[in-house]
């Protein structure tokens, strides 16, 4: 009885153990089109502003540290052009995961 008690155990702890701790890339491309919209609407000279975000798209999400992870994003404009953005995202409980910063990232 023991015995399986502990394989039990093992088996749930590691399942916890497996479980993602980066944002969806659903979740990571929505919060960078709600980031980039507001961005273009506070500082009119910036390529945000001059066409508007229509979407964006996460490419790469990697976990830095728990609780901390990094997005390779392409935000797409109205002209049709898109913009490689790396951002730092920051998980806070119970509100999830924030963009912290980001920076344009070298074609």
């Amino acid at each position: 009885m023991l015995k399986r008690l502990l394989i039990v155990f093992f088996m749930v702890s590691s399942l916890a153990a497996c479980a993602g701790r980066t944002p969806s890339p659903a979740k990571t491309a929505n919060i960078a089109q709600k980031h980039f919209q507001k961005y273009g609407k506070k500082y009119k000279e910036s390529v945000f502003a001059t066409s508007v975000v229509t979407g964006a798209e996460a490419k790469q999400i990697t976990e830095l540290q728990k609780n901390i992870a990094t997005a390779f994003v392409l935000v797409k404009l109205a002209d049709g052009n898109e913009v490689p953005v790396i951002m730092t995202l920051i998980q806070k409980q119970p509100f999830g995961w924030r963009s912290t910063g980001w920076e344009l990232a070298t074609p």
